[in-house]
């Protein structure tokens, strides 16, 4: 019987991935890896309207639905199209055949700290289970943010007509009991959230001279709070 790791996948779908090198056209018979990530997918021409959370490959870890946990991989978030993407040990990116669960990954602009992100989540505001969002907070309450690249009208100073640009839009929900709520980044919706003494927690804001309209900030409050 031939080794698991050798046996050849037979793609039986094309799945659209833009290489983020070269942009070529790239046809690829795919074995398993030897870290037992199962992998498959074609690449193909992108396009300008692509954006990821970083342009660069950073180091992070996976895990799969069926709770597989790989660690130092090389990792691309594509925010557009809302999935994760992995760079081969052949150098090309490529996409997880089984679904992704949670991911870490290594964020370059705050000193090597990493960001997290999940999936599973009851569907809202045009999310499903399958909508990755990042977690800021994670306890009783748990914070968490959705970015959505979208198409929007945006003039430029001294231009007369406005042009549309794909532009990141973010969107705030709580996780608590299983069920997710959308939320405002503003004092009177995060009252009644964090605390029933509203004095509490504006004492906390000024003490601290937290910006709620700042993630880190936001954050810093919510892990405040749910360790109480």
């Amino acid at each position: 019987m031939k080794n698991l790791f050798q046996k050849t996948i037979v793609l039986s779908s094309v799945l659209v991935l833009p290489y983020l090198a070269s942009h070529a056209q790239l046809g690829v018979n795919l074995q398993l890896a030897n870290n037992d990530v199962n992998y498959s997918g074609n690449t193909t021409k992108g396009n300008n309207d692509v954006s990821y959370l970083y342009e660069t490959w950073n180091k992070g870890s996976v895990k799969l639905s069926n709770d597989s946990l790989y660690k130092g991989m090389n990792l691309m978030y594509d925010l557009s199209n809302d999935r994760l993407i992995f760079k081969a040990d052949n150098g090309l990116p490529q996409l997880f055949k089984l679904a992704v669960k949670e991911f870490t990954i290594t964020s370059p602009e705050n000193g090597g700290a990493s960001k997290k992100f999940k999936s599973g989540y009851p569907s809202i505001d045009g999310g499903n289970e399958k909508t990755f969002y990042e977690i800021l907070s994670e306890g009783k309450t748990t914070l968490l943010k959705r970015v959505q690249m979208k198409r929007v009208d945006e003039r430029e100073a001294g231009m007369l007509y406005s042009v549309k640009k794909m532009k990141p839009i973010d969107t705030y929900f709580i996780e608590k009991a299983g069920k997710l709520e959308k939320i405002k980044r503003e004092k009177s919706a995060i009252y009644p959230i964090l605390s029933q003494n509203k004095a509490e927690v504006d004492s906390y804001i000024s003490s601290n001279k937290l910006n709620i309209k700042k993630d880190g900030d936001l954050t810093i409050l919510f892990d405040h709070f749910n360790a109480l």
